[in-house]
Formats: structure tokens, C-alpha cells, sequence
């Protein structure tokens, strides 16, 4: 029998899953200092060696993207604000609220879309430069981890985070 590639069934696009509370779930409850450690720590082992660096800070409003990068010859600093919500498969968007690029008035979208382009980011990390937004997919973090995680309170005001962490079983 010969099938031919187009009557073969296309490939089910790649879907995040929330990940679901068992016996082997523990809660991470942190707060904002504990929170920028970890961000910090990923972030220094994720861009050693890389020529750009960045780093994520949470603060009481805004979690925000500070770096540097190189426009026209000049080094010029960075800064984009977002504002952390939950996903209902438990995962992080930020939506960008602001911008500051030195003493330039460069739209927003732009920065967001050059950073996708030449900044190293995660593979479970999307951004949007269209919506101004970022997905932090913890689910797809999980991927290949043999712990699975997912956000279950993020308040910025109080300084107050919680992530349910999941052992597989292989029952």
C-alpha cells in the first residue's frame, strides 16, 4: 500500500497542558527577593559566555526586562515593563506596559521584536512583539525535566508567589 504525504494525517500541534495537582505535588510558596535570586541564577547560567546580557527583576508593580544592546555604534540601555498574569494552563504572560530605550522614542513593538530576533531567550519562552507580550511556558520548561511546574498565585503588590511542583509517576 502506498500513502501519499498529502493524505497522511498533519501533525497535532504541540500543546501546553496544565499540570495537574497528585499525590507527589508540593507547593513553592517565594517571595519577591527569593523570586529575582532564582530569575537571576537562571538567567547567569542560561547567558555565560553570550555577549548580551540581561536580567529580569520583579518589582512591587512591574516585572521588568532590563539589558543593553548597541544601536547606531552607542551602547544603550534597556528597560520594558510588564505585568505578570497567570494562564489557566498555569503558565506566565507578561503584557509590556512600558519602555525606555536611553533618550530614544523607539516604538515598543520594535524593541520587542528585535530582541526575539537577535537576543538568546529560552526555547519555553515566546514573545509576541505584535500583542507586546511574553509567554513564560513553565509547561513546556517542564518539557523535558523530570519535575513539572506551574504557577498558582502571582501578586505583585504583596510580594507573593506560589508554583506547584509535580514528580511524575510512572505507574
Amino acid at each position: 500500500m502506498v500513502v501519499h504525504r498529502g493524505a497522511a494525517p498533519a501533525l497535532a500541534p504541540e500543546v501546553s497542558r496544565p499540570v495537574q495537582t497528585a499525590d507527589t505535588s508540593l507547593t513553592v510558596a517565594l517571595n519577591r527577593k527569593q523570586v529575582n535570586a532564582l530569575s537571576a541564577n537562571y538567567l547567569n547560567k542560561f547567558l555565560k559566555g553570550e555577549r548580551v546580557k540581561y536580567h529580569f527583576i520583579v518589582g512591587k508593580k512591574y516585572a521588568t526586562l532590563v539589558g543593553d544592546t548597541k544601536f547606531m555604534g552607542v551602547k544603550v540601555r534597556f528597560a520594558i515593563n510588564f505585568i505578570p498574569q497567570m494562564t489557566k494552563e498555569g503558565n506566565v504572560l507578561l503584557k509590556a506596559k512600558g519602555l525606555s530605550v536611553g533618550q530614544l522614542n523607539i516604538p515598543l513593538k520594535f524593541v520587542m521584536g528585535y530582541i526575539a530576533k537577535n537576543y538568546n531567550i529560552p526555547k519555553w519562552v515566546s514573545i509576541d512583539a505584535k500583542k507586546k507580550t511574553v509567554l513564560l511556558e513553565l509547561n513546556r520548561y517542564s518539557k523535558h525535566r523530570s519535575l513539572k511546574y506551574s504557577a498558582e498565585e502571582i501578586n505583585m503588590e504583596d510580594g507573593r508567589f506560589r508554583f506547584l511542583i509535580t514528580v511524575p509517576t510512572n505507574n
